[in-house]
């Protein structure tokens, strides 16, 4: 081999290495001008930021304020016939605060008045943070009308009132708190067909306990003394207390709330994250193991200000009793 040769032959790799790196260079700036400098890239890419925010103004703005009203009807063994057709409306988590405040509750208050119910029922977390507004709140639950009256639990965030202050602001409002004891209702008006001497024989049997979480939910306790013959509905805040449950409580139906129905589904999916850590008691009803459950969305909204394929919630629930 000559000098030349061998000076081309030890010059090659290098020369091979610049012309790669040339060529890797050109394509890398072809992909760089491609993406970022086509009009249509950066529109879409424009669209989708928007639309996400959009998206974002919606759940935080529009949607919380979108209010449902929902119908259910149950069939409860043991109903008198005379209260077939008997009429709860389900208020939950009014979370009375900054973003939900007095307009709000205002018109939460006429929508249920509209659905003219027998008895209203409140299963807790009328504020959230500041115990103060406590008394603002149930000022205004006070316009609810309902010929039984309305009866009410505490949620966790409720406890941060205080037991006192929060029995005060219930009595104001003629709220009657039930912590782990029970009322027998016999309903003012009947629905139903009755005549005069089976008017004493029609109630229903409502039993409350306090909050899971922060204080000592005991439905035997609820239920103790308690006569018999009667349906029985409990109020519960947290709709894990279903599972406390046993055949001998004889609960036909608990009413709760407490899960916001998970605020945020993506997908019209709930997630665990924003149910309470479980999707079994998430929304709208569920089976228990000895009783069957009712979990509203509620109307307000705590820590994440936003509301997604989960729109707030006032439910009027119906009662018939079973064919027999």
């Amino acid at each position: 081999m000559s000098a030349a040769e061998s000076q081309r032959s030890r010059a090659l790799p290098g020369v091979r290495r610049r012309r790669w790196r040339g060529a890797t260079t050109r394509f890398v700036s072809r992909i760089t001008v491609h993406l970022a400098g086509r009009h249509y890239l950066r529109a879409q890419g424009t669209r989708v930021l928007k639309g996400l925010g959009v998206g974002v103004g919606y759940a935080a703005v529009i949607e919380p304020r979108l209010i449902e009203r929902t119908h259910v009807e149950f069939q409860l063994p043991g109903l008198h016939r005379a209260l077939d057709g008997y009429r709860i409306v389900h208020l939950t988590d009014i979370h009375y605060n900054l973003v939900a405040g007095r307009g709000f509750l205002t018109r939460v208050v006429d929508l249920a008045n509209a659905l003219d119910p027998d008895l209203v029922v409140l299963t807790g977390d009328f504020v959230t943070h500041d115990a103060g507004r406590v008394h603002g709140c149930f000022e205004l639950l006070s316009g609810l009308q309902a010929p039984d009256g309305l009866l009410a639990t505490r949620g966790n965030h409720d406890y941060r009132c205080g037991d006192e202050a929060f029995r005060r602001a219930c009595e104001s409002a003629g709220v009657r708190l039930l912590e782990n004891e029970h009322l027998l209702v016999h309903p003012v008006r009947h629905r139903g067909p009755v005549v005069p001497r089976e008017q004493e024989e029609a109630g229903i049997l409502f039993g409350g306990v306090a909050d899971l979480w922060e204080g000592l939910a005991d439905p035997t306790r609820a239920f103790a003394g308690a006569p018999s013959g009667y349906p029985r509905i409990l109020l519960s805040h947290n709709p894990l207390v279903a599972d406390l449950l046993t055949r001998r409580h004889d609960v036909a139906l608990q009413l709760s709330g407490h899960t916001h129905g998970g605020q945020i589904r993506p997908f019209n999916r709930p997630v665990a994250l924003f149910s309470g850590g479980s999707t079994r008691y998430s929304a709208g009803v569920a089976q228990a193991a000895h009783t069957t459950v009712f979990i509203s969305r509620g109307v307000g909204t705590s820590a994440l200000h936003m509301r997604w394929n989960c729109r707030p919630e006032i439910t009027l629930i119906t009662l018939h009793p079973t064919n027999q």
